[in-house]
């Protein structure tokens, strides 16, 4: 992301651009006009001087205000002007927290164009404020994709019907796979048919299903209904039997 917008800027018909005019504070003078470059320079450059910077950043955040044109350049010169302030926060994010570096990029561009869009956005926005919002979105999304934890059961159930190519190796998997079945619990909360399914016993966790291997013999092996949970809805019964080779 912060790359295309580089890209962007480094073409000479964009960056000899004049988008920014500066108004000063002497009476009857003109106001200065600079380039998408010169405003890069100001901004960072080793002579940069603090005061004019702050007017400056002023005029890019007026730019990027009223820039209502679907083709306008006023919020991509700005989203580019914060560039510099932003690389070393998602360098931080990315190595401490392992996120990805396009993500966070984009949660930070993201971040800049609503704020930009807020009702108060003319009255309250500023080159620190607009910083902070882009920073904080960043950390924030990285510590939220700490929470997931990603799941290998889809595919280690795709592995195993992957194995059953030959009728051998269907009728091995079949026997030690389970026929599922819950019911409709009573009410009107819940499921509204029945379901059936069938699973490997490895891919239940430890206790869901009683163990049926006693009652191999018994196709039409049959359990109770489970405890009650504390909403004291009803949880229908589930019947397991081993799975045979279907026709």
């Amino acid at each position: 992301m912060f790359a295309s917008v580089r890209r962007h800027f480094d073409e000479p018909r964009i960056g000899d651009a004049v988008l920014v005019l500066v108004p000063t504070d002497t009476e009857g003078r003109e106001p200065v006009r600079l380039t998408a470059a010169e405003t890069h320079e100001t901004l960072y450059g080793p002579g940069s001087d603090p005061q004019f910077a702050t007017a400056v950043w002023k005029e890019v955040i007026r730019t990027a205000l009223s820039d209502v044109t679907p083709h306008g350049t006023g919020k991509l010169l700005m989203i580019w002007l914060a560039l510099p302030r932003l690389t070393g926060t998602v360098h931080r994010v990315s190595t401490r927290l392992r996120a990805d570096r396009s993500d966070v990029e984009a949660e930070m561009v993201l971040a800049l164009l609503e704020e930009l869009a807020a009702p108060d956005a003319a009255s309250r926005l500023s080159d620190s404020s607009l910083i902070h919002a882009a920073r904080t979105r960043a950390w924030r999304f990285a510590r939220d994709g700490l929470r997931e934890r990603p799941s290998t059961q889809v595919e280690r159930i795709t592995q195993d019907r992957a194995l059953t190519t030959s009728d051998g190796e269907a009728d091995a998997s079949a026997e030690k796979g389970l026929d599922v079945r819950v019911d409709r619990p009573d009410g009107p909360d819940g499921l509204h048919a029945p379901l059936r399914f069938r699973v490997r016993p490895e891919h239940l966790r430890r206790g869901a299903v009683p163990d049926t291997d006693h009652r191999a013999g018994d196709r039409s092996t049959r359990h109770g209904p489970c405890k009650k949970r504390r909403s004291g809805r009803r949880v229908g019964t589930r019947p397991v039997r081993p799975a045979g080779r279907r026709a």
